[in-house]
Parts: C-alpha cells; structure tokens; sequence
C-alpha cells in the first residue's frame, strides 16, 4: 500500500483547521496505512494530502489530494492566499471537500468528508445552572451580546476542560465568525447559538452539523442536546465509512 503524505501547519488547539488535518492523521493511522507528517516523499510513490492553503507539491508525492477544508483562496499561509477554484482543480489528483458550505468544485458524496474533531469525554452537558452568555468575534463585533458576556479568546482554547467548565454555565453564544467549530462545541456543552456570519440562512443549512440550536441573526433557536450529540456521533461514523472510500480510491 501506497504511504501517505499530510502537509499541515505545527499543531494549533485553538484551529480548527490544522486540528482536522492532524485528526485525519490520526484515523488513518487507526486504519493500519503508512503515514507521515511534514515529510518529502519516502519513496515515489507517495500520496501527498495538502490543505487548501498550499500551493504545488513541495512533499514531491506522485499522487496529490487537495483537502479543502475552507472557500478556496480565502485562507492565507505566510501571508500568500491559497489556491483559487481553478488552480486547484489543475493541480489535484483528487479532490475532497470538508464541507458543503466550501464546495465550488462540484464533487461527489464520496468526495464529501467531514472529519467531526470535537472531543465528546470534555464537551458534554455538565447539567450546571446557566447564567452566563459568550461570544467569539474573529470578523466584524456586531455587538447584539448582552454588556457582561464573556469574551472567548483562543487562550480559552487551550485548556478544552476550563472552556467545556465555562460553557456550561452558559445559555447563549453569540458567534461573529464566518463559520468555527465553537458552535459545535456550544451545543455539545448545552449553548443555544445566536450566528452572524456572514454564511446566508440557506448556506448555513448546509453545514454538515445542521441547525438543531442555531439561530440565524436575531432568532431564537431551540436546541435538542441529546438530538445534537447524537447527530453529531453519527457524522463520526459517517466519516470513518467515507474514510475507507477515501483510502480505495486514492491507492488506486
């Protein structure tokens, strides 16, 4: 079997992205292939995996998969943007998206692999009394929280126990991110979402985790967490099943 190549930035706690890369690491190993991080090709006929973020082929890997895990070009690494729709459609052997919210290519259901990266031992109902409300902004603060909610930083993402303590003693999440898995995170801990993105209604029903508490702009939205958690184990098993896909088609 054909050993595979991840390229992906140090690992980060607090980015979703580079924690999928790292997770995708991971499950392949769990299926017994050869897989290397941050390497050049071990013999020529390597299989490369690289985020959206990278151009060409730097890990000299005969065959190259194009993981897109964002809108291609809107992410940047060293300040360059990645490559746009176009360049990566010439430059992939395969192509795979994370979500259908990024999907300006057109692939396949098999295509589709959305990797949950969420721990469910920590981000669980704690069945704490709730008082509290939080926000997250990484674009434009919309300022629609209430005046003593609770600013997450990535700082709080680095002790996942601390983040999972404090959620549960929150009611609300007021998301101003264009999409983050700190809404995943909320609903597993018990935290209805309040999204202003910049992700349309309709856009958003597409995310892979749906709209079980969410509520778009200033809606109120009801939220089911056993429903939630079951959805969200569900995508877990999703995964694997179109993980072994992934590894039949690319050996190919």
């Amino acid at each position: 079997m054909k050993p595979y190549l991840i390229r992906t930035p140090q690992y980060d706690p607090t980015s979703g992205g580079i924690k999928v890369m790292y997770g995708l690491y991971g499950h392949l190993l769990a299926k017994g292939v050869e897989v290397h991080l941050n390497v050049k090709s071990v013999n020529h006929k390597a299989i490369g995996i690289y985020p959206e973020i990278y151009h060409g082929n730097e890990m000299e890997a005969e065959t190259v998969v194009r993981y897109v895990l964002q809108t291609p070009g809107v992410m940047a690494t060293g300040g360059v943007p990645g490559p746009s729709t176009d360049e990566i459609k010439i430059t992939s052997d395969h192509i795979y998206i994370f979500s259908k919210l990024y999907d300006t290519i057109g692939v396949d259901d098999n295509h589709m692999l959305f990797l949950p990266i969420i721990n469910l031992h920590i981000f669980k109902n704690q069945k704490k009394r709730r008082n509290k409300t939080c926000y997250l902004v990484r674009t434009e603060n919309k300022h629609k929280h209430p005046k003593n909610s609770i600013l997450l930083t990535r700082q709080f993402a680095e002790d996942q126990q601390a983040l999972a303590d404090l959620l549960n003693e929150c009611h609300t999440f007021y998301c101003y991110d264009r999409m983050t898995a700190m809404m995943e995170i909320a609903r597993l801990c018990g935290v209805k979402v309040r999204y202003y993105g910049d992700f349309t209604k309709e856009q958003l029903k597409l995310y892979e985790p749906g709209m079980n508490g969410v509520g778009y702009e200033d809606e109120e939205a009801e939220l089911d967490i056993e429903a939630f958690t079951e959805h969200y184990r569900g995508l877990i098993k999703t995964f694997n099943r179109k993980l072994d896909i992934f590894i039949d088609t690319t050996q190919k």
